[in-house]
């Protein structure tokens, strides 16, 4: 008896070693994880276990003509794992085969028949079985399966003290060997997919946590920036320098390189180029070859750019490293944090740009009528005002340079009132008394706020709250007032309100629908403006004689955020 256990171990050993072998192959994983596959895999399958079967049918040792073997193994494994298509079709194939080899064989029709009910019945066990049970199902079906098979020997088998002869010999050694081998291969099986997997998750959250760490530098990017990112990636990966390249050279590192240490790197970058890999690669021994180079190895896994690689994250120790699997996860899900990063900077400067361009158009649509209109009111005064006419040049000189110097910018709250003066005071020159203004302004206040954003405000005031362009109307007086005065703790509300004519209904839902004309360009821009630093514009209300515009100011402005999520950065600040 002992003697035919350590045959079977052996036919045992066989078996374990094929299934290892398999296991790095997807399709294995997904029969493990009880993943679906399609019938090509199946089939695979059943080929690969009723292959094993055969083998253990050929491997097996002869008992007074029977064959003691270690094939429900294979089988019954084949249909827990595989489902009952891959059970029933490997029982099949090396059932079908242990009768068709011998089928004289005084046990080669019971064996058959079990080694065909084994993969019906553990197929069948596929469904009611959980991931973590499968063990015990498999306990279940071997000893179920054995002890068929030897009933059926002595049932079916002549003559009888033969067939009894040959129970008394195979069936202990058999119950055991197939029994333990199914269950020891399950757990371990089993053990390898939840190491692999919590050592993926594990990476994962290493991955996610240096995200979190890395991603205020990504939002800043620049020298530094990337400098601290190759240090934070280093010291999670343990690794003696991190370094980050295109396909040619080094675009940053965790220290400053030296020129040789530069060029070195240079040269392995083409290497890892040249081998073109879509995973993590590992080069050892680089002083072999780079003798004054103090890094012994590295690892490398490459940056993405819509699909195609651009670069490299390259990883270098100063010993030589074999890449655990484990280091492989984290290594490529790091490459792939970074290609994910660097685009998402890429999209994020293309609107910081796309929002400047936009703000700057905004800016260059001032209508051109005001000055054309000051003008010649300047061109009469220096007949007959001359010194207004000085103070007409002074505060149009002021008013010209603030639109030009401080048309992308935050500026404070003051200086915009300054330039609002120096705008009415030219409009004062041109209406005289027909034009009055009134400010409520608290002047403790130091909040920043786009410039430009108040003077278009009065523009639309006295341009149509006055129906300038009206003959009938040029003799109507406006008054405007002006205040600005903190909401709550850190809001500052900016009203003007006139005595004029009054806006219509249509020119407010215009300006919410984005579909201004021309003649109120003045409102859609501030309007515009507004919504693309603050995510709201003006609030514009009809009163029963004259209008009412209002914003919201933010004391901390300079630290806001525009709609899309990115800083002021936009505005020079």
């Amino acid at each position: 008896m002992f003697l035919l256990i350590t045959e079977l171990s052996s036919n045992f050993g066989i078996i374990l070693i094929i299934i290892l072998l398999l296991s790095n192959q997807k399709i294995f994983k997904q029969m493990i994880l009880k993943e679906d596959m399609d019938l090509k895999g199946k089939i695979f399958l059943s080929f690969i276990f009723g292959g094993l079967g055969i083998l253990a049918t050929y491997t097996g040792v002869d008992i007074l003509g029977a064959i003691a073997n270690t094939r429900e193994i294979s089988i019954i494994l084949g249909g827990l794992l595989g489902g009952p298509f891959v059970g029933t079709a490997s029982g099949l194939i090396a059932g079908v085969h242990r009768f068709v080899i011998d089928p004289n064989g005084v046990t080669s029709l019971p064996c058959g028949i079990t080694t065909i009910i084994g993969g019906v019945f553990s197929g069948y066990l596929y469904h009611k079985t959980e991931f973590r049970e499968r063990w015990k199902a498999g306990m279940l079906t071997g000893l179920t399966i054995v002890s068929l098979n030897m009933l059926l020997v002595l049932l079916m088998t002549k003559p009888f003290e033969v067939a009894l002869q040959i129970v008394q010999t195979i069936l202990i050694p058999m119950e055991l060997i197939n029994t333990v081998g199914i269950v020891a291969i399950l757990q371990l099986t089993e053990n390898i997919y939840m190491d692999r997997d919590a050592s993926a998750a594990k990476q994962a959250e290493i991955a996610l946590d240096i995200a979190d760490k890395t991603l205020p530098y990504f939002l800043n990017p620049g020298k530094e920036s990337y400098m601290e990112i190759c240090r934070i990636i280093g010291k999670y990966a343990e690794a003696d320098d991190v370094l980050i390249s295109d396909k040619t050279k080094v675009v940053s590192s965790s220290r400053l390189l030296t020129q040789e240490e530069n060029e070195t790197v240079c040269d392995i970058v083409k290497n890892v180029e040249a081998l073109h890999s879509d995973n993590a690669i590992q080069i050892n021994n680089l002083t072999e070859k780079y003798n004054s180079f103090k890094y012994k190895s590295l690892a490398a896994s490459p940056i993405y750019e819509n699909n195609k690689i651009v670069g490299f994250l390259l990883i270098l120790f100063s010993r030589n490293e074999k890449l655990a699997y484990k280091e492989e996860v984290l290594f490529q899900r790091l490459s792939r944090l970074l290609s994910t990063q660097f685009e998402l900077v890429k999209i994020q400067q293309l609107k910081k740009e796309a929002s400047r361009s936009e703000v700057k158009a905004l800016q260059n649509q001032i209508n051109p009528h005001f000055l054309f209109n000051v003008l010649n009111t300047l061109i009469s005064f220096v007949r007959i005002k001359p010194d207004e006419a000085r103070e007409l040049v002074v505060n149009l000189s002021d008013f010209l340079r603030y639109n030009i110097e401080n048309s992308m910018k935050l500026i404070n709250i003051n200086e915009e009132i300054k330039h609002v003066q120096s705008y009415v005071s030219i409009e004062q020159a041109r209406f005289g008394e027909r034009i009055s203004v009134e400010y409520n302004i608290d002047e403790s206040l130091t909040c920043n706020i786009p410039a430009l954003s108040i003077q278009p405000l009065i523009e639309n005031s006295i341009k149509h709250g006055m129906n300038i362009n009206t003959q009938a109307e040029i003799n109507r007086k406006i008054k405007i007032k002006i205040s600005i005065q903190k909401k709550d703790s850190d809001t500052v509300e900016v009203i003007v309100e006139d005595d004029g004519v009054g806006i219509s209904s249509m020119v407010i839902n215009n300006l919410y629908l984005d579909k201004m004309n021309e003649k109120n360009i003045g409102l859609s821009n501030v309007h515009n403006r507004l919504k693309l630093i603050y995510g709201k514009g003006l609030d514009i209300v009809r009163l029963e004689k004259g209008t009412r515009i209002s914003f919201d100011l933010k004391e901390d402005s300079v630290d806001e955020y525009i709609l899309t999520g990115v800083k002021y950065e936009l505005f020079n600040h």
